[in-house]
């Protein structure tokens, strides 16, 4: 109780200091501060922790491994100590559970590239830090395991949905009644966007030079479609003025590719 009260006392007096604070870049600290807590390690062993993804389909667990640390459930918010607690589930950045048993059962995934992180966290949620540096571990996961050419299918496939799925075949027809093109749409457009950006994205590294670039100026053609046709939708500007600036945009693919083969063609010709 003692603990609870002295934790309480110190976000009080944190919560006045924050009142003091003129300089924008000094309350943008304290807040980083204030919502990431720290407990600094004082004993020479030091905590350590490692995790691994078990597959056991079509679910998963998450294995977390220790030392020098102990999973404490029955000591939640009873003490402030480095040396025991919880850990801290992280996907994406996003938090997800805690942590108190080496293997913890996950359903599902996300799909795409998965970051996984583990923190280890104190019994008064004060993260686990040697010199100001967390405690923790992290691993990347593709969900599903898939090639870049079982990717690009994929990515086909889904951009394809935008149109003939259900959904799709009633924007179709909304836009049809209004004498529209489906393509001149943001929602059809968001969801060619969406195809292309998290199916294909983490293949980056997968791509040719022409390949990546092609990809990038699709996806920045199409995020400047998707705003260009809601500033319509929102009457911001009328439909010729929106078809206009649509065919700029999309001439606009054809000539960065052009420059960038030229580009290309020249460095190899200086080989």
């Amino acid at each position: 109780m003692k603990n609870i009260i002295i934790f309480l006392g110190s976000i009080f007096l944190m919560m006045n200091q924050i009142l003091a604070h003129e300089d924008n870049e000094e309350r943008i600290k304290f807040w980083k501060e204030y919502y990431n807590p720290k407990v600094e390690i004082t004993s020479q062993q030091i905590p350590e922790v490692k995790i691994e993804l078990i597959k056991n389909k079509p679910f998963y667990q998450i294995k977390t491994n220790i030392k020098n640390f102990k999973f404490t459930p029955e000591k939640n918010m009873m003490n402030n100590l480095p040396s025991e607690g919880y850990g801290k589930l992280y996907i994406n950045g996003e938090y997800v559970s805690r942590i108190y048993s080496e293997y913890h059962f996950l359903r599902i995934l996300p799909e795409g590239y998965n970051d996984i992180t583990v923190i280890l966290s104190s019994n008064l949620d004060h993260d686990v830090s040697l010199n100001g540096k967390v405690i923790s571990d992290n691993i990347i996961y593709q969900f599903p395991e898939y090639t870049f050419s079982e990717a690009r299918n994929k990515s086909y496939n889904q951009m394809i949905q935008c149109e003939f799925s259900e959904k799709g075949q009633n924007l179709l027809k909304i836009q049809v009644s209004r004498d529209m093109l489906i393509s001149e749409s943001s929602e059809y457009l968001k969801c060619r966007y969406d195809a292309r950006n998290d199916i294909l994205s983490p293949f980056t590294k997968n791509m040719t030079r022409l390949q990546k670039h092609y990809h990038k100026v699709t996806l920045e053609a199409l995020n400047d479609r998707i705003k260009l046709w809601k500033k319509f939708e929102d009457g911001i500007i009328n439909i010729k003025e929106a078809r206009i600036e649509n065919k700029r945009i999309e001439n606009r693919i054809d000539t960065l590719m052009e420059d960038k083969l030229k580009q290309l063609q020249e460095a190899q010709n200086d080989l």
